[in-house]
């Protein structure tokens, strides 16, 4: 049996808020109700079959997240600018180009100042860090001082050392 038109409305809004009472208010549902009713809409297995859907299709595969991850760390300026080679000054900001090559998800933000537009790229070290530690490119030593004392239990369950 599918959802009702509140059930519906009920996962849309919890999905953007991840409170139930909030959502079942904005579902229609009447505010003396709603945190009872939120909380009982959570635990209907078709709304949290639902909810399960929706998050499994908006989520990222591991495969997703390495590529995401990559692109920062190979992101470059020259993906968004473009260089007057006479002067070697800033001709143009290009967006176009960006957004043509799927590159605009590079930028973190885009803040107007006095002398134009600064733009910054997402930060490429964490993202090269990250991809270092994926594919164990680095390790961590660790030194002990001091000594190491273990105990071995032999087959007869009687002593520590073998007789």
């Amino acid at each position: 049996m599918g959802l009702t038109r509140k059930q519906r409305i009920f996962v849309d809004e919890y999905l953007k808020c991840w409170n139930a009472s909030e959502a079942a208010r904005l579902a229609g549902y009447s505010k003396r109700t709603a945190g009872s009713i939120g909380a009982e809409n959570l635990t209907k297995p078709e709304i949290a079959t639902e909810i399960k859907k929706r998050l499994d299709e908006s989520a990222m595969s591991a495969d997703e997240v390495i590529q995401a991850i990559g692109d920062i760390g190979r992101a470059d300026i020259s993906d968004f600018i473009e260089i007057d080679e006479a002067t070697g000054r800033l001709k143009n900001i290009d967006f176009a180009k960006a957004k043509r090559t799927g590159k605009l998800n590079l930028i973190k933000c885009i803040t107007p100042t006095a002398n134009g537009l600064k733009i910054e790229l997402h930060d490429r070290m964490k993202a090269l860090e990250l991809m270092g530690k994926h594919h164990k490119l680095f390790t961590e030593n660790v030194q002990l001082d001091g000594e190491i004392t273990f105990s071995v239990k032999y087959a007869d369950g009687l002593s520590d050392n073998p007789t």
